[in-house]
């Protein structure tokens, strides 16, 4: 299995919602509300700013940051760099962004570059009216897409100048429209004023406005001291940045293990997981957890029964997945054309999934990937893991029209549990698993859904990627 769904895509998601914004200090602002004017800006000007990026105490990339004034508005200049190790293959990530920004900061157009050795990507946004126009670019590729938005969204980086062009003030909350070009996401944030505090940077004792970013159940915490500078972010998967003086950002301390956040604490052993077809498992975790588990299977006091092959009472409108998305090209002319060839004359909804389910498991090849996955690039590539794999499985059954979404969630492998990508299809007037990673239709009874709907959406589990421990009661063939 590849156990890097949710990783990549997460660290990336959460990387960009670290915002950052250091200045000049020729202004004493006022000691109890850090104050941000365009004057202020134009006046100090602006000064390249660096970040280490942590994780588990170890330093495991930088991130640099710029903005300038213009006449228009703001420009925002970003460099970050990443080291990670997964599966025994070492990728250096290295993402940039330039985006222009009008006097409050709204966005008004980006270009977000995410570059891990062979795989680039490039993505174009522009605001139209009320939608952002946005071009994905990676090699040959490209996909043009509109999305809707109620107002102009502010990117992550850009939320703290946001917040205090009107200052802060303890115990306010103010609702945001973001949206992340590095992970062409859309979400609504709501960021909480919490009060001044002490904490410790470096050795050195540092006051500072403590905000916290909540969307999605995720909680960012983050620290502004009295110039407007964050000193410091942490997030719920214990990735830190935090302001540095002098180290060298080109060479970053280690590359990180994220086969550490795949990883879910287990107590037990299931001899042959890939032909389980009962399992009851003990889930020690938040109450949250259980209760969104429950959304999906069934619960009896913590503990969780599936079994393989059985309805789902989930309450989903198949006709809300039939269309097409930004990573579920089902439209793309290349994927329909292969449909004739694959189901031929085929008839019955479940002979046809399982055709789709084979062609992906047969000709992907299973390899470790880290870009952000799109079914139509994909398709030409014909690599991956459970990302690209559900994607593309989604797209030809949504081109055959075949209702398909896509499920976050845990499965059990090689002695854990682990964060995984398969889908659902809605056949015979139910929903049933197929995991085309493992070339499985029905999946196995170890497939715990977390999450349900497009691949983004799986970010919403990422609050529980931590303090999670599973005790397997029973499991058989």
């Amino acid at each position: 299995m590849n156990r890097r769904f949710l990783i990549t895509f997460s660290i990336i998601f959460i990387w960009a919602l670290f915002i950052g914004f250091k200045m000049k200090h020729y202004y004493n602002p006022p000691k109890d509300t850090p104050y941000l004017t365009a004057d202020y800006i134009e006046k100090v000007g602006a000064q390249e700013h660096l970040y280490g990026i942590y994780m588990r105490d170890m330093r495991i990339g930088y991130m640099k940051r710029l903005i300038l004034p213009t006449k228009e508005g703001y420009k925002l200049f970003e460099e970050g760099n990443m080291k990670i190790s997964f599966l025994g293959e070492k990728k250096e990530i290295v993402m940039n962004l330039y985006s222009d920004m009008d006097k409050d900061f709204r966005l008004k157009t980006f270009i977000a570059q995410i570059n891990s050795d062979k795989d680039n990507i490039q993505v174009k946004g522009e605001m139209e009216g009320s939608a952002i126009a946005i071009t994905f670019m990676m090699k040959e590729q490209k996909n043009v897409y509109r999305i809707p938005v109620k107002e102009r969204p502010v990117i992550p980086s850009a939320i703290v100048p946001y917040m205090m062009k009107s200052g802060f003030t303890k115990d306010a909350t103010t609702n945001i429209s973001i949206f992340d070009p590095s992970t062409v996401t859309g979400y609504s944030a709501d960021v909480a004023q919490l009060g001044w505090e002490t904490i410790t940077i470096e050795g050195e004792k540092i006051r500072a406005f403590h905000i916290k970013t909540l969307f999605k159940g995720i909680e960012i915490h983050g620290w502004v001291d009295e110039t407007g500078t964050i000193v410091k972010e942490l997030s719920p998967l214990g990735l830190v940045i935090q302001k540095e003086r002098e180290k060298d950002e080109k060479e970053p301390d280690t590359y990180f293990d994220a086969n550490l956040l795949a990883l879910v604490e287990t107590e037990g052993k299931i001899e042959d997981p890939k032909n389980t077809s009962f399992m009851k498992i003990k889930v020690d975790s938040k109450r949250e957890l259980v209760e969104l588990i429950r959304r999906y299977h069934r619960v009896d006091d913590n503990i969780v029964t599936i079994e393989r092959g059985s309805s789902l009472p989930l309450q989903l409108n198949p006709d809300n997945f039939l269309a097409p998305s930004p990573f579920i090209n089902s439209d793309d002319t290349s994927i329909r054309n292969l449909l004739p060839a694959l189901i031929k004359n085929q008839t019955d909804e479940g002979e046809k999934v399982r055709s789709i389910m084979s062609w992906v498991y047969k000709n992907l090849k299973k390899r470790p990937t880290f870009s952000i996955p799109f079914a139509k690039d994909v398709f030409v590539k014909r690599v991956g893991d459970c990302n690209e794999h559900a994607v593309l499985f989604a797209a030809l059954a949504r081109a055959a029209r075949i209702p398909c979404a896509i499920a976050s969630g845990m499965v059990y492998n090689n002695g854990n549990f682990y964060y995984h990508a398969w889908n659902l299809v809605y056949i015979y007037g139910r929903w049933v698993d197929v995991d085309s990673t493992f070339g499985q239709f029905p999946a196995d009874a170890t497939h715990i859904i977390l999450a349900i709907g497009d691949i983004s959406d799986g970010i919403e589990i990422m609050q529980f990627l931590k303090n999670i421990k599973i005790e397997i009661v029973e499991a058989r063939r």
